[in-house]
């Protein structure tokens, strides 16, 4: 009998499965494997079970072509149906098909959309909730002493009515209320960029993309003309390297990702169609960036409380060791926090996007936000719990590079430099394991370790990394984001100057850019999860969409079939 690893072990070892799927050319990846979690047998009122309609079998099972599987059977795979680990020693191989057959006894024991759903990963909500319970009670209990040193700053400040409540900028001034509409005025725009992204994303899915490949590049050659028009030789200098750069960028993409857009294109369209049928989950991206602000403002507070207290009454050294230690904390509670808060939202959309896959079922938004805010949590707070304490650590190094360069020492500045490289790197590529592995949690139901090892079975067997390699998918939703954030930063500026000069332009630039970067991360987060729940549940059977969209179940499958034709 085989000893199971211990939890941390069998995480990265899932997560260096699915490495194997992602494409060369985007140099993330993850995996899945490993032994269920804790989970506790508490069902959850009874939702709408997934009833499976007439299939065609002949698209399910094994697909050959030019006398090479292309698509391989998980229940009955063997290492000759993956030419891949033909370069792998026999061992390795061997174990590799263990963890495809074991994904594949995983999945038939879970149904789709089941009637109950188990309490998943328990312990990891505890430790979430334990860790709020804290700090914002910490932050409770020790709040007399921020509130006496707002106090004394108030007693020593300018006396003058007015002095607390305008800004100075350039000669101009804003009271609070001003800088308040203009808030407002951001919220609005970016809430209709956000909405205008989402409908062009159904009617003009080809304007979407190529707006997304050419913004970076277009964008880095309009901030290099304006650096040159300062005049200076170092100006001059620096504005040509950007317009070199932002040059090189527009023909890489233009040339070398041309043949790819098509593609992509069709991806998009079809995401945006279900976009259109179910307009109602941007709500819960703009829900998920308010949950988020609360957690920062909130959080940013309760710790700021904590330490000045505990700093107040000296019970804190000043040493780097302490330094460090809270470093950690404070990364460690901000990014656990948002990325659960973020996670929310992705797994409710890759509910949605399940249950319109494998039937068209009613009412699919308020059934998978309570899967998400519910069963599914605990694993939602594992997972943003991994990527918290990698990025903690980075920053934790990032500390001592900065300590180290001002100290001379560069020994140890060379060393930290090259641990946040690695912490960097690997946070990818667990986040990027996160977001394929939520898609059975948010459609099965079961804990991260299932849910990666049931998708590293059905998106090996189905070759789904040639899917990805030709497929754009990470251009379109960040510079998506960055684009519903430029319009907002852009209409709000313009907004603001026309009511209140100067100060009104240069606030409303700050906080449209804040408030952009918030809606468009939640308008192109909808996509993100759309297309990784697509793929997902075209491996697992490619028979719905083969009767909603057989172009682009055609599409998938011709690219697949490369392998057919591989030496």
């Amino acid at each position: 009998a085989r000893c199971p690893a211990p939890p941390i072990l069998r995480l990265f070892s899932s997560a260096g499965q699915l490495c194997a799927l992602a494409p060369v050319r985007s140099g993330r990846s993850m995996g899945a494997s490993g032994s269920p979690m804790i989970c506790c047998a508490v069902p959850t009122e009874p939702e709408d079970e997934y009833v499976p309609e007439a299939t065609n079998t002949s698209l399910q099972g094994e697909w050959k072509v030019n006398g090479r599987t292309i698509r391989a059977d998980p229940t009955y795979a063997t290492a000759a149906d993956f030419p891949d680990f033909g370069a792998m020693p026999p061992e390795k191989a061997e174990r590799k098909v263990y963890q495809i057959k074991e994904g594949a006894t995983r999945k038939a024991e879970y149904r789709p959309f089941p009637h109950t759903r188990t309490w998943q990963d328990v312990p990891w909500l505890v430790a979430f909730v334990c860790m709020t319970i804290a700090v914002w009670g910490g932050g409770l209990l020790k709040c007399s002493s921020l509130m006496s040193l707002f106090d004394e700053m108030s007693a020593e400040a300018d006396t003058e009515a007015d002095a607390s409540q305008t800004l100075y900028v350039g000669g101009d001034t804003m009271s609070g209320a001003q800088l308040l509409i203009l808030i407002c005025a951001a919220g609005l725009v970016s809430a209709f960029s956000a909405m205008s992204f989402v409908f062009l994303t159904y009617k003009c899915p080809a304007c979407i993309v190529w707006s997304s490949l050419c913004l970076g590049p277009a964008l880095t050659i309009v901030g290099g003309l304006a650096t040159m028009a300062y005049g200076s030789e170092a100006a001059v200098l620096l504005g040509a390297v950007l317009v070199f750069l932002g040059a090189i960028g527009l023909c890489i993409n233009l040339c070398c990702y041309r043949d790819f857009i098509p593609f992509t294109v069709q991806i998009t369209e079809v995401v945006g169609s279900i976009l259109q049928q179910h307009p109602c989950m941007i709500s819960v991206g703009f829900l998920g960036s308010l949950l988020s602000f609360v957690w920062f403002v909130g959080s940013s507070l309760a710790l700021a409380a904590i330490f000045y207290a505990y700093n107040s009454e000296g019970a804190m050294e000043d040493s780097d060791a302490v330094r460090y230690t809270a470093v950690f904390v404070v990364s460690l509670v901000f990014m656990w926090g948002g990325g659960v808060a973020s996670n929310v939202c992705h797994v409710t959309y890759c509910g949605v996007f399940g249950r319109w896959y494998f039937g068209n079922i009613e009412g699919t938004l308020a059934p998978s936000l309570k899967v998400a805010t519910t069963t599914s949590f605990g694993s939602i707070c594992f997972g943003s719990l991994v990527v918290a304490v990698v990025r903690a650590l980075e920053a934790v190094a990032r500390q001592m590079q900065e300590d180290a360069t001002e100290g001379g020492n560069w020994v140890v500045c060379i060393v930290a430099c090259a641990l946040q490289c690695v912490l960097s790197a690997l946070g990818d590529v667990i986040e990027y394991f996160n977001d394929w592995a939520y898609v059975q949690c948010a459609i099965r139901g079961v804990s991260l370790f299932e849910s990666a090892s049931i998708t590293f079975s059905l998106m090996t067997c189905a070759n789904t990394k040639y899917i990805l390699a030709d497929l754009l998918l990470n251009s379109v939703v960040n510079m998506g984001q960055v684009m519903i954030a430029f319009v907002a930063t852009m209409v709000t500026s313009i907004i603001g100057f026309v009511l209140y000069g100067t100060a009104g332009m240069v606030a409303g630039f700050v906080v449209a850019f804040v408030i952009g970067l918030l809606a468009g991360g939640a308008a192109s987060g909808v996509i993100n999860s759309g297309v990784k729940t697509l793929l997902v549940s075209w491996a697992e059977n490619p028979e719905p969409l083969s009767r909603s969209h057989p172009e682009v179940h055609e599409a998938f499958k011709e690219k697949v079939s490369k392998i057919a034709w591989m030496e």
